[in-house]
């Protein structure tokens, strides 16, 4: 791996701050980190890992803790949605639980957006709360996930019915990790679905950028967008420094997504309430001829969430019509899904978004672009818009 220095952003939290190292080779940096913790008195490090990770990053890692002094434990997960779960968590629990570990002990990440989840809960609830380093292994968790301490795992629930529902991170808790490192070589090892799944969530920044003074980066990303569907490292870096500036930047004036606010944090699920009503529906694959794409991917449902939004905007506010066609044609260039077919009722979707963390009191609160770049929190949004929203991105076959 190459060891050249990371860019560093900061989250400025007063006493909570931390930084975000991206780059080449950027893992490396984590072993100052352990050293000041052991020399803090830290004995152990418990290690969690995405099976998907390659190997030597899994080495690397461990090589690392053993310079800084620290005994690892590592536990590894496979990751799904109906993994990240109560069971799970308890599991890791468990394992934690046994090596002793102490209130001073850290908890690594070493995986995508579930693994860090999950990890971030654990160090969250353990002893009320233990130290946590994420080392995202996905763009989409390099951009997302990792920062901002949101952490938790989801819920099933019974229905009248019989049958069950899954509840997407209903279980959770605010925990900011100590260190965030990116280190985009492990990114070649990404499948393209997950990469594109990934670049969903850097356009959705795109489309709330300008409305958190972040002019701009909708247009670099569009201009480098060739560049950035090749992954080439130079501007993955690039892409993902500027993706992180603009979440801290939203996260340092926000922390605990203030519900009462019109606007910050809550503008980061942009796509998601109704990304989320279809993304645990287990049916539906991207591409029709192949079911055993099934179920979508998180990026895959956020893409079809957003169009979904922007349609409705149309509806709801008379949004320009040319800002729901020029993310069409982004994600389509990306071959990121703007259409689905097998989609379930309009009734069915709705009653899914009305269990979404984001609503209150029974009505929806959805986030509609009011122009490009731009966009609002919706209080108790038309039940007619959605229908339009959801209506948009129905294929018919």
């Amino acid at each position: 791996m190459d060891n050249q220095s990371p860019q560093r952003v900061r989250v400025n939290l007063a006493e909570r701050g931390y930084d975000i190292l991206i780059g080449s080779g950027a893992l490396a940096q984590i072993t100052e980190q352990l050293v000041s913790m052991h020399q803090s008195g830290a004995r152990r490090a418990f290690v969690v890992v995405d099976t998907g990770v390659p190997q030597r990053f899994v080495d690397h890692l461990l090589s690392s803790i053993d310079s800084a002094g620290l005994e690892p434990t590592t536990a590894s997960i496979t990751p799904s949605e109906p993994i990240k779960s109560i069971g799970t968590y308890q599991a890791l629990l468990e394992q934690i639980a046994s090596t002793g570990h102490s209130r001073v002990d850290p908890v690594i990440a070493l995986g995508g957006g579930i693994v860090g989840d999950l990890a971030g809960f654990v160090a969250a609830s353990y002893r009320r709360g233990v130290p946590v380093i994420q080392c995202p292994t996905t763009l989409l968790s390099m951009v997302d996930a990792s920062v901002g301490g949101k952490t938790g795992f989801n819920l099933s629930i019974s229905l009248s019915d019989g049958s069950s529902k899954l509840l997407k991170n209903l279980i959770g808790a605010f925990w900011q990790p100590r260190l965030v490192i990116a280190d985009i070589d492990v990114l070649d090892s990404l499948e393209p679905r997950h990469r594109r799944s990934g670049l969903a969530e850097c356009i959705k920044h795109g489309c709330i950028s300008s409305g958190v003074g972040h002019d701009g980066l909708l247009d670099w990303m569009i201009d480098h967008l060739d560049q950035i569907t090749r992954f080439e490292p130079q501007i993955i870096t690039e892409l993902v420094k500027r993706n992180v500036e603009l979440k801290a930047s939203v996260v340092a004036l926000d922390e605990r997504e203030d519900t009462s606010k019109q606007g910050g944090r809550m503008l980061l699920n942009f796509g998601h309430t109704f990304g989320h009503a279809i993304e645990t529906i287990p049916h539906l694959t991207p591409d029709p001829s192949d079911p055993t794409l099934s179920p979508l991917h998180h990026g895959e449902a956020i893409a079809l969430g957003m169009v979904a939004a922007c349609r409705a905007a149309q509806s709801e506010h008379d949004l320009d019509p040319s800002v729901g066609d020029e993310l069409v044609q982004v994600l389509e260039r990306i071959g990121l899904p703007t259409q689905i077919a097998d989609l379930i009722s309009d009734s069915e979707l709705i009653e899914r978004m009305l269990h979404d963390k984001k609503s209150t009191a029974g009505t929806l609160r959805v986030i509609y672009p009011i122009e490009r770049g731009v966009c609002k929190v919706i209080d108790n949004a038309s039940s007619d818009s959605v229908r339009s929203g959801f209506s948009s991105i129905r294929r018919a076959f």
